[in-house]
C-alpha cells in the first residue's frame, strides 16, 4: 500500500486570516435563528426533535451566512492569504 510519498504535488498549506468579531457575530446569529426556527417548527416539545431541527438549521444558516459575507457582501469572514507548497 502506497501513500503517494514520492509525489509531493498534492501537498500544500495556506495562511488563513479569520475576522473573529464577524465570525462570532455569524455564529451567534446562526444559533439564535436556529433556536427560533426550532421553537416555531416543533410543536410537540420533544427534545430530540428540537435538537435535530436546531442542528440542521444552525448548519444551513451558518453556511448561508458565511457564503453571503464572503461572496456577496465582500466582507470576508475567512480569507486565504497565501497558499504555498508544503515540504
Amino acid at each position: 500500500m502506497t501513500f503517494l510519498a514520492d509525489d509531493a504535488g498534492w501537498r500544500y498549506a495556506a495562511w488563513v486570516a479569520v475576522d473573529l468579531r464577524l465570525l462570532l457575530f455569524v455564529v451567534l446569529f446562526a444559533a439564535l435563528a436556529s433556536v427560533g426556527v426550532s421553537a416555531m417548527l416543533v410543536r410537540s416539545g420533544r427534545f430530540r426533535d428540537m435538537v435535530a431541527i436546531f442542528i440542521i438549521g444552525f448548519t444551513v444558516i451558518l453556511t448561508a451566512a458565511l457564503l453571503i459575507f464572503n461572496e456577496v457582501a465582500q466582507h470576508p469572514v475567512l480569507v486565504v492569504e497565501a497558499a504555498f507548497p508544503f515540504p
